[in-house]
């Protein structure tokens, strides 16, 4: 008895000192205020480690232009508990965040969060930031598009990667259309696809060149969605597909070709072969495309899997 009763002691103490060693949040070091921009607006931001680029390089860029609550952290999930995170603290949720400085969002909330969702979880992530948003009355929330060019990230547990992100996209744009207007979706995915220094290796932590992008990109887009504008992209950024690849995009890259009367082996299995390859190169050759066996932007607007859309004005930064 007196054993058993040791080792339940020696349990409970383990167990505390978890506790102790395992500190939930790290407020003051995640939270910035700006209010020096006199009678500008004021906007809130909320995001994950893929917007606190901006806190670690001590660079807000054109954000100055507004007032605002700026709060990021590393590894930090919308809804679901955050994981660990590189600065050594299980950050608050987003959802905590919005509850925690209730009251100080000003007129647009910016989010740049979901790289660390489940997949299965982003939607239900998406839907109560907005709810809260909407009881706060906070009258715009304007959220980025996830990257999905070039990226090789994936959240700690390997629960959310570019595939999701992807659908994540999706789900923004078609939820977006649901909210009139409420909703804003800045299409940060299709304005840096092509500005890969924008980005560290994983396609996307920010660089100290993308973090003067991103903070431009920001600024300029609430300025529109301020104005009245609808900022929201027609449909997500297309990124190319082509043999080996398998999923979503796959199975409407299939069907399309199907719908123009192209056989496919197979039908629609989701799965990218030679079969497929040969029934792309088939029908870009008679649209008069480049013959390459891939679906690429330019074919996936023939094959009517997107509408063609034009980009943001580039900053001068811009490799291009």
């Amino acid at each position: 008895m007196v054993r058993k009763i040791a080792v339940a002691l020696a349990i409970m103490m383990t167990a505390a000192l978890i506790a102790v060693a395992e500190p939930a949040y790290a407020h003051e070091s995640t939270t910035v205020v700006h209010d020096d921009a006199g009678n500008a607006p004021h906007i809130g931001l909320i995001g994950d480690s893929s917007l606190a680029g901006i806190r670690w390089y001590d660079d807000y860029g054109d954000l100055r232009r507004y007032n605002f609550v700026f709060d990021a952290a590393s590894c930090r999930r919308t809804l679901e508990r955050s994981c660990w995170s590189r600065e050594q603290y299980r950050a608050e949720t987003a959802l905590q965040t919005m509850e925690r400085l209730s009251g100080e969002w000003g007129e647009v909330l910016v989010m740049m969060s979901g790289y660390n969702d489940p997949g299965g979880g982003f939607d239900d992530a998406v839907r109560a930031v907005v709810a809260e948003s909407k009881r706060q009355g906070i009258p715009r929330v304007m959220w980025l598009s996830l990257t999905t060019s070039e990226v090789s990230y994936e959240d700690p547990l390997q629960q959310a990667n570019v595939e999701t992100y992807r659908e994540s996209n999706e789900f923004l744009l078609d939820f977006a259309a649901e909210q009139d207007g409420y909703l804003q979706v800045a299409d940060w995915a299709g304005y840096s696809a092509s500005a890969s220094s924008w980005f560290e290796y994983d396609g996307v932590h920010l660089s100290a060149e993308g973090v003067d992008a991103v903070t431009g990109f920001i600024a300029d887009q609430v300025g529109r969605v301020l104005a009245g504008e609808d900022v929201t992209p027609a449909a997500p950024p297309w990124t190319t597909v082509g043999e080996g690849d398998t999923g979503s995009r796959v199975e409407r890259v299939q069907q399309a070709l199907i719908d123009d009367g192209q056989t496919t082996v197979g039908g629609v299995d989701g799965a990218f072969g030679p079969q497929t390859a040969a029934a792309v190169r088939m029908f870009q050759g008679r649209s008069g495309l480049a013959v390459t066996g891939v679906v690429d932007p330019p074919t996936a607007v023939a094959l009517g899997l997107r509408a063609p859309t034009v980009g943001p004005p580039r900053r001068s930064m811009d490799p291009r």
